[in-house]
């Protein structure tokens, strides 16, 4: 696996292993059953950044050379 790829997928890992933890947080800080908007933002915004790379990465291995061979 290439150094890029284990990057990518340590993110993964650390955002899934404190997405519980975040989403604990953001319902114990809801004001009056509504979550609170900037750390709702922060977290959209983590993770659309994330799914774009791993998107990006995905685009890029459909085009890369099978055993050599374009399909």
């Amino acid at each position: 696996m290439i150094r890029r790829d284990r990057e990518l997928l340590t993110r993964l890992a650390t955002v899934n292993r404190a997405l519980g933890g975040v989403v604990v947080e953001l319902m114990a800080r809801q004001d009056g059953g509504e979550l609170p908007a900037e750390p709702l933002r922060n977290l959209a915004h983590a993770l659309g950044t994330l799914a774009t790379d791993l998107t990006t990465r995905a685009d890029e291995l459909d085009g890369r050379p099978i055993n050599g061979v374009n399909q």
